[in-house]
């Protein structure tokens, strides 16, 4: 269990390569500003990881092991715990407001979404 837990959570830090590489190749293709777009958007999303592992340490790694513990896990609950601890984990240490608030916390949700995915493919 603790294998595949450790497993799990390190799978979900390739939350921020994702949400970086997606945003960079998005501005890039939209915007005609080159490589160095990409290159400030994905470095960014990198920068921004603390967010990811706060939100997986405090909110969806306990919060599993409750739910697992009374038998009651729901993948919605776990991805509404990243989405929150995502948002509270940015507002305290990162952004108060605007697209990096909103970017970090999709960042965090799609971070639990991988957790459960390595839950499921490590089992």
């Amino acid at each position: 269990m603790k294998q595949q837990l450790a497993k799990s959570v390190a799978l979900s830090f390739l939350s921020p390569l994702f949400t970086g590489c997606v945003l960079g190749l998005y501005f890039t293709i939209s915007n005609q500003g080159g490589f160095s777009i990409f290159l400030s958007l994905l470095t960014g999303a990198i920068v921004n990881a603390h967010v990811v592992g706060l939100s997986m340490a405090l909110f969806v790694v306990p919060g599993y092991l409750l739910l697992y513990r009374i038998n009651k896990v729901h993948y919605s609950a776990i991805l509404t715990l990243g989405m929150l601890g995502g948002a509270i984990c940015s507002y305290l240490f990162a952004a108060q407001n605007g697209a990096g608030f909103v970017i970090n916390s999709v960042m965090a949700t799609m971070a639990a979404g991988l957790f459960l995915y390595g839950l499921r493919r490590f089992a």
